[in-house]
């Protein structure tokens, strides 16, 4: 009975570890070597249609998801599983697609996870930390990139941050702001160069000028971030990039994260 007993409990162990190993493991087994954050508003969210070149799983990205704890193959939209999410038929191409090819193609062999939690619509109030209402969203974001983090033993490569359209009516008071939100997430991650890239919003929109000219302006006074530069990109609307530029979105981006390494 004992030798019985002893079986069965070492069979359950080997389940449970079994279970836990495929949760975490995704394409062949592999987990990422670097984990970037997406976060911020629509544009981060991805509001372009998904094209025929954007379809299909990126070989050598993992996206992880956050309700089911667990990495799996990315493909577009990466923010399907952003707690806080508008439906999900809004959820469309956003520049991660592309800043995952580039990184890949720049680190061959290598594999990058992607955490994406992402709501549209919001003010950078909004994501201060410990604010409830209407939703947590930087508490959420932690708390699935902590996750995303421990279940891989990878590093924590960087912060992409798109959000600007909610502030561009009050972009004066958006450097204070912004200075605070990058050092809240530094600290939560314990890294004070933890490389944080941003960028501008839509130049199709005289509305965002005053928000455009500011932005650019923050790396001088943010250590270890830069700014994406939104010239000759293109719209579908009065404040969302269309396909061709959100793929060069998530290319600029990468070369701005690339500049802090």
């Amino acid at each position: 009975m004992k030798t019985r007993a002893q079986f069965l409990t070492f069979l359950t162990f080997a389940v449970l570890a079994t279970t836990c190993v495929s949760q975490v493991q995704a394409q062949g087994g592999k987990t990422p070597d670097v984990v970037f954050l997406f976060i911020g508003q629509s544009n981060m969210a991805g509001r372009a249609a998904i094209e025929a070149e954007d379809e299909g799983v990126i070989p050598g990205a993992l996206l992880w998801n956050i309700g089911e704890k667990k990495w799996e193959p990315a493909e577009a939209p990466f923010n399907r599983y952003s707690p806080h999410r508008k439906e999900l038929s809004m959820q469309r191409l956003n520049p991660g697609p592309s800043f995952a090819k580039a990184w890949l193609a720049a680190n061959p062999g290598k594999t990058i996870g992607i955490v994406c939690s992402v709501r549209g619509g919001t003010k950078i109030e909004e994501w201060e930390k410990g604010r409830e209402k209407p939703f947590p969203l930087y508490d959420s974001a932690i708390a699935a990139t902590k996750e995303a983090l421990a279940a891989g033993g990878a590093k924590l490569g960087g912060i992409l941050w798109h959000q600007g359209e909610g502030n561009s009516g009050a972009a004066a008071a958006y450097p204070e702001k912004l200075s605070r939100l990058v050092e809240t997430l530094r600290q939560e991650f314990g890294n004070p160069a933890l490389p944080f890239v941003f960028g501008q919003i839509g130049q199709w929109n005289p509305d965002y000028a005053a928000f455009n000219t500011m932005i650019v302006e923050q790396p001088a006074r943010i250590p270890h971030s830069a700014c994406v530069r939104t010239d000759g990109l293109t719209n579908i609307d009065d404040a969302h990039f269309d396909s061709k530029s959100q793929r060069e979105l998530g290319r600029r981006y990468f070369d701005a994260w690339k500049s802090l390494q």
